[in-house]
């Protein structure tokens, strides 16, 4: 059968992963240097001394991760659990973060909103605000004012311990934490791809405006999964960084599909739209011998957090495929990529 286009594995050279492998990826040797690894992950691995240390930097911007009225305690809240996300897929525990934002005035209400809901958040996971930076951005008469937030967040891992992309093996189970695709369906009412009446809408919006960072779950998965990272721009897209980086496929079988209950109340087709390619959910998708199955099952229960086994890794000459109930194959439509088509 040939390959569905949305799901090859070929990425557009100067997409946002394009810019990142030519310009930004340094694989100099610095001999006085923190060895270091996992580069190209959701977290870099520092090693000093006998600590491990996992670090993670994002940088948002109202208008772009955000919505331009976006409600300021949301947006702290969620400007941190990107980042604790990261550090989760990771397998890491949070232990600091450092902010930097850029600001085009004082807006003392905005600012006390945002601090409430960041500080919160950090309260949640023991996650101190341990520095950063605060600077105006300017803009010239006719450009709209911005905000951009850019935060580094820092966990601790067991000396030698870390998960990331790398490691999916040929048999291994394919996982997933929570129900993904909520976030997706309030982004598209809002970008008028479909209307949904309350209390529908308002339960997809409180997942985007507030994603579930999987903290107790991922270093749970440390000794059981192989490969692991969050999904931020659709588990499609997302799977595919993990196959690339592992030099292996995946066969997904769309029954095997955690849905909340609202988003079993769509169309199908909407579904397939939002799960599979939506992005910001912020969930763990990570592979798992098939021989761990028990395991993973009980991590999850420890951590309070559903876990569901949507498919199977395979050889790498095998196209990445979506089966459903009848076997045939289900488009997977086009993850988000900041400069790709996507992201455009």
């Amino acid at each position: 059968m040939p390959e569905h286009p949305a799901c090859t594995m070929t990425p557009n050279p100067l997409d946002e992963f394009g810019v990142i492998s030519r310009f930004f990826t340094d694989r100099s040797f610095y001999p006085s240097a923190w060895p270091s690894q996992g580069a190209g992950d959701d977290c870099a691995f520092l090693d000093i001394g006998p600590m491990r240390l996992a670090v993670t930097a994002d940088m948002m911007a109202l208008g772009s991760h955000f919505l331009e009225n976006a409600s300021p305690y949301t947006v702290g809240r969620k400007a941190l659990a990107v980042n604790l996300s990261d550090l989760a897929a990771a397998g890491s525990e949070p232990k600091a973060f450092f902010l930097s934002i850029s600001l085009p005035r004082i807006d003392e209400n905005w600012l006390e909103g945002f601090s409430k809901g960041l500080m919160e958040e950090a309260r949640r996971f023991n996650c101190p605000l341990r520095g950063g930076d605060t600077v105006k951005s300017f803009v010239r008469p006719g450009q709209a004012p911005y905000t951009a937030i850019s935060i580094t967040a820092m966990g601790e891992l067991p000396a030698g311990k870390g998960l990331t992309r790398a490691g999916a093996r040929v048999g291994d189970d394919v996982w997933v934490s929570g129900t993904p695709g909520d976030a997706f369906a309030a982004l598209g009412q809002i970008f008028g791809y479909w209307t949904f009446a309350e209390p529908l809408f308002g339960y997809f919006r409180s997942r985007m405006d507030l994603p579930e960072p999987r903290v107790a779950l991922g270093p749970g998965l440390l000794n059981a999964a192989t490969a692991c990272c969050d999904i931020s721009d659709g588990l499609v897209g997302d799977l595919k960084h993990i196959l690339e980086r592992s030099g292996v496929s995946a066969r997904l079988f769309w029954p095997a599909f955690p849905k909340s209950d609202a988003m079993k109340l769509l169309p199908e087709a909407i579904q397939q739209r939002c799960i599979l390619s939506g992005g910001d959910d912020y969930e763990l998708l990570f592979t798992a011998p098939s021989h761990c199955r028990g395991e993973v099952e009980r991590i999850a229960e420890r951590a309070g957090t559903r876990v569901s086994r949507i498919g199977e890794i395979v050889p790498a000459g095998d196209p990445l495929k979506v089966i459903d109930a009848n076997g045939a194959e289900v488009a997977c439509g086009a993850s988000f990529n900041h400069f790709g088509e996507a992201g455009s």
